[in-house]
């Protein structure tokens, strides 16, 4: 055979049919898509946090008597360890008398440090009890209305924050708390300003995580809850709310608009009666009550809200 024809020969053996080709490289471009959309959708997958894996929010209605103080505890950024973030808030602190009590109950849950501290407004069985948390633990920031009328030991108080170099903030009404985990938002809800009684001058928080909302009312009275309900008319939406100034009195269309809600009362025994137990019943059957139920702690997922546990009172 001429060498020719051998080269011919050998050439024509290597040659590919094109149609073949063709399909042999839609073959490969098709398996390189489908491990791209694999490679995909396994990332998607490896960032979906799992049931096991959702922090919940949990709100603590300490029983500190007559008076207020709500520990909450925010979801910390997903992903990430320890954060600038604030991850634990502390709405009011009691009175002193009850002091030693929020201290327990704060070690007993490992608070080793409160981000902010919100005092809702200048009376002792809402301040009170801050000396004694703020000598213990560290705190990062407070927050109040700066109402001059205040009881006895106020002045004090702020200056001793001031001598522990801890930040202390004026807010008002449309402020929203900032430093926040980015699931929750806290907005200032009341006072516009400070010309009403210390109670109506108090500050109202709306707390947000996800679709739930907690209303936090300290002690405003009738009239400024029918007012905070037509500035704010979406508060209705709430799912728990803080019944203000420790169960009464309360307004008619406060009463309408929370008929059915998660209902918490923050009491003790009182010389004034409180709380009003014929607006109560108008209210629900059930209400949770911090001198029946003890402490209550509320927990939500940003989707739903439930009581998960109450100790109960045994003063």
């Amino acid at each position: 055979m001429p060498a020719s024809a051998k080269w011919l020969t050998h050439s024509t053996a290597l040659r590919v049919n094109p149609e073949r080709s063709r399909s042999f490289q839609t073959r490969i471009i098709e398996g390189l898509i489908c491990c791209g959309y694999g490679i995909l959708l396994g990332l998607v997958l490896a960032t979906v946090p799992t049931q096991a894996d959702v922090q919940p929010l949990r709100a603590h209605f300490i029983d500190v008597g007559y008076a207020d103080a709500i520990l909450l505890e925010f979801p910390p950024p997903a992903g990430r360890g320890l954060s600038a973030d604030a991850t634990t808030m502390l709405v009011d602190a009691g009175d002193a008398r009850h002091s030693s009590r929020l201290m327990s109950y704060l070690k007993v849950n490992q608070i080793r440090r409160i981000d902010t501290v919100v005092i809702t407004h200048p009376h002792q069985n809402h301040f009170g009890g801050l000396r004694k948390v703020a000598g213990r633990i560290p705190i990062g920031r407070v927050f109040h209305n700066g109402d001059p009328d205040a009881e006895k030991g106020y002045s004090a108080l702020l200056a001793y924050l001031e001598r522990r170099h801890v930040p202390v903030e004026i807010v008002r009404r449309g402020q929203t708390l900032q430093q926040l985990p980015a699931s929750v938002t806290v907005e200032v809800l009341n006072p516009p300003d400070l010309n009403d009684s210390p109670n109506n001058n108090a500050l109202a928080l709306r707390i947000k995580h996800g679709r739930v909302s907690l209303l936090l009312l300290a002690d405003i009275g009738p009239d400024r809850q029918d007012a905070l309900l037509q500035a704010f008319p979406d508060i209705r939406q709430a799912d728990c709310v803080l019944i203000p100034h420790h169960g009464g009195p309360l307004g008619g269309a406060f009463i309408e608009a929370f008929q059915g809600k998660l209902l918490i009362v923050s009491t003790g025994p009182n010389r004034w009666g409180l709380p009003r137990e014929d607006q109560l019943k108008k209210l629900s059957d059930t209400i949770y009550r911090t001198d029946k139920d003890g402490t209550i702690v509320v927990e939500s997922d940003g989707v739903a809200l439930k009581v998960v546990s109450w100790t109960q009172n045994d003063h």
